[in-house]
């Protein structure tokens, strides 16, 4: 036989994990509920942690917390059958100590273990009143005369299930590491592992599997995390200049005399932060390369009035834009507020929802198509496969992450390349913005409209709650207006959480007595809702009483309180966007959370939204405490998970891996040479779908 060459070992990769010796089927669908399918796939399952483990020692030398090895003769043996968890328990004893065994549900080994006995026993130590137990110890029986055994090692600990122990993933990866080392190649130049610190990747990957030492172990994934972060900056890079090579978006015209015309429908001065970014969404559309900015602002920093100065300049040049919002409630406030803006123009809007007749839609569908309509506003179902534009120059997206990315497919589809500006209320952490969100630029509104004041927080336990409801009636009679959120909307039997109609009931009969109540949640028709929210913005309702329908939207100067109920059942920013709900006019507005804390990590939330306001600390908050797979849906961006990265704490490497992506793909844009092969390769393997979505943009 020759020797092995390259295909054979990429082969051996690729082989499936059911064929190897001593995995069957059943342990095969327990390695696939971990993902792993193929022996490549075993090599990239990582340990979560790592054990130590000591050679073989007297009793006498055992140490609390490591796994350790011993020997004795059993001198004593119990079986104490007491419910819910029967034990085993058994006294080993070698001279120079003695140590106590316990297995649980350990019936059968009254067949197996006497008094007399010599056995070898391995686990973890813990000392109870000053002697020595193991608890489940792996076990044998042995020769008192045999040779001491075991080293002392570090021992990887992986992620396990019920069916599958971490022991025998580990004795799995061990049994195949080295011929699967055989197929790694390394990606990098090494002039730039130099110059980043970082090991081979062949070594690293031995060493993630078998370290000799903590500082090994750590080096190992280091280099390992670097490789995911380089892999998400090389796949958004390459789906960025993908995007903007092949689409060539409409460049507009913008004068001063336009300028001029456009300021005159704002009743108001803008900000210096509004102006800024302003100045940066005209610089992209002058360009015919598609726009992709982000402009992120907290909530009532006057993000919309920024989109329609872009949307008014796409009207100009005799374009068409449209802007698609996560929920009809939130399209229908944009075509109310936009349609009060531009009141006795000659801008047409039109709103494209689920309402009205199907001839009356069918009738906006053939005015959009014939260029008649210059501004549409609606949900996803805006840009479906049979809903034609006569000429669309400019997307603004409001809350992407309540919408999703693939929707921009379907306009490619149609050979449409707009400009796009994504809004939202919900700060991008520095972390997401480098990773998740690298290939769209960022503007930024961190100023609050004149007269605009901070809004004051309170969290009141529940035995409190009453004072919330005073406060409330002090406010109505002042002449203001409240919201009251409440987590459900029916009493599902199963949790202590306010029903929204239940406690609705319990309001208007009782804390809020006398004052005009309504009630407002989801689940209503469309046409219901927008009624419901103009007569309360009409102040035809003293006290609006709502699901978390109103976290986006509703926009009522005269609303200076929000009480919100089983606060601790929300999440951070969910709880500040709900709060962005009030502090909309030039009246003190306040915040009252309403809820006990029965997790650290609850109490975290509440007391962070008590000491906090700004935006952007709380998401910097609520990505660490979350984490990012579910913060701002980033699986929705259509990029990997990562299997080692955790990018809340990865901020200096994950700088480094932006850089020198930066670097490698102005030197190689498509990374097409010879020597980036193999990271070409891995790029495409760890990818697969999701880089023709990166090219959608």
């Amino acid at each position: 036989m020759g020797p092995e060459t390259p295909a054979d070992s990429q082969s051996h990769a690729q082989r499936s994990i059911a064929t190897i010796e001593g995995i069957g089927p059943r342990r095969a669908a327990e390695f696939a509920a971990l993902g792993v399918h193929t022996l490549g796939d075993l090599l990239e399952y990582f340990p979560r942690n790592y054990q130590f483990e000591r050679r073989e020692q007297p009793i006498g030398r055992l140490v609390p917390g490591a796994i350790q090895i011993a020997r004795g003769q059993i001198v004593a043996v119990d079986y104490l059958p007491a419910r819910p968890r029967p034990r085993f328990e058994a006294t080993l004893d070698d001279g120079t100590g003695k140590l106590a065994l316990v297995w649980f549900h350990g019936a059968y080994l009254r067949r197996l273990l006497h008094p007399g006995q010599v056995i070898r026993v391995q686990g973890k130590v813990q000392f109870i009143r000053n002697i020595p137990r193991m608890v489940q110890p792996r076990w044998e029986p042995i020769d008192p005369e045999a040779p001491l055994v075991g080293q002392d090692r570090l021992r990887a600990v992986y992620p396990a299930t019920a069916k599958l122990s971490s022991l025998f993933i580990g004795q799995t990866i061990d049994a195949h590491l080295e011929a699967l080392l055989d197929t790694v190649q390394e990606w990098f130049p090494p002039d730039l592992l130099a110059r980043r610190s970082l090991m081979p990747r062949r070594q690293a990957l031995r060493a993630i599997h078998q370290p000799r030492t903590w500082e090994e172990a750590a080096a190992a994934r280091r280099r390992l995390v670097y490789d995911e972060l380089m892999l998400l900056q090389l796949g958004l890079g390459i789906g960025n200049r993908l995007r903007t090579a092949r689409a060539t978006a409409p460049a507009m015209r913008i004068d001063r005399l336009l300028d001029q015309r456009i300021r005159r429908r704002f009743p108001f001065v803008l900000t210096a932060a509004q102006e800024k970014a302003i100045r940066e969404i005209c610089a992209d559309i002058r360009s015919p390369r598609p726009m992709s900015r982000l402009l992120q602002g907290d909530v009532g920093s006057g993000k919309t009035v920024v989109a329609l100065y872009a949307m008014l300049v796409a009207v100009a040049n005799r374009l068409q834009a449209a802007i698609l919002a996560p929920t009809e409630v939130l399209a229908e406030q944009h075509y109310l507020t936009l349609g009060s803006l531009l009141k006795d123009s000659a801008v047409r809007i039109e709103l494209y929802s689920s309402r009205g007749g199907r001839q009356g839609r069918r009738a906006l569908q053939r005015d959009l198509a014939e260029g008649k309509v210059h501004i549409a506003i609606g949900t996803q179902a805006l840009i479906q496969q049979d809903i034609e534009f006569a000429n669309l120059g400019l997307v603004v997206v409001d809350e992407q992450h309540k919408l999703g990315v693939r929707q921009r497919a379907v306009l490619k589809s149609k050979g449409l390349a707009p400009h796009y500006l994504v809004m939202t209320a919900t700060p991008i952490p520095r972390t997401l913005a480098l990773s998740y969100f690298a290939d769209f630029d960022v503007s930024v509104i961190d100023q609050l409209p004149p007269g605009r004041q901070p809004i004051r927080t309170r969290w009141l336990p529940s035995a409190q709650a009453e004072e919330a409801w005073t406060f409330v009636r002090q406010q109505v009679a002042a002449g203001r207006q409240a919201y009251v959120v409440v987590p459900q909307i029916e009493e599902n039997g199963l949790e202590d959480v306010k029903s929204l109609k239940s406690e609705y009931e319990r309001l208007l009969g009782g804390p809020l007595a006398g004052l005009r109540l309504a009630m407002l949640h989801g689940q209503m028709p469309a046409e219901e809702k927008g009624r419901l929210m103009l007569a309360f913005r009409g102040h035809e309702f003293d006290v609006l009483v709502a699901t978390t329908v109103i976290e986006v939207g509703i926009d009522v100067p005269n609303a200076t309180a929000i009480v919100i109920e089983n606060a601790e059942r929300f999440g951070l920013s969910q709880l500040h966007q709900l709060r962005g709900r009030v502090g909309r006019g030039t009246e003190p507005s306040h915040c009252i959370l309403v809820g006990d804390a029965p997790t650290d990590e609850a109490r975290q939330r509440l007391t962070a939204m008590v000491r906090c306001n700004d935006g952007f600390e709380i998401a910097e908050m609520d990505l660490k405490l979350r984490g990012p797979g579910d913060f701002f849906g980033v699986r929705q961006h259509g990029l990997p998970q990562m299997k080692l990265a955790d990018i809340t704490r990865e901020l200096e490497l994950l700088q480094q891996a932006r850089e020198d992506a930066v670097e490698l793909l102005s030197a190689d844009p498509m990374l097409s040479e010879q020597a980036n092969r193999p990271l070409r390769q891995a790029l495409v393997a760890r990818f697969g779908a999701s880089l023709p979505l990166a090219q959608v943009g």
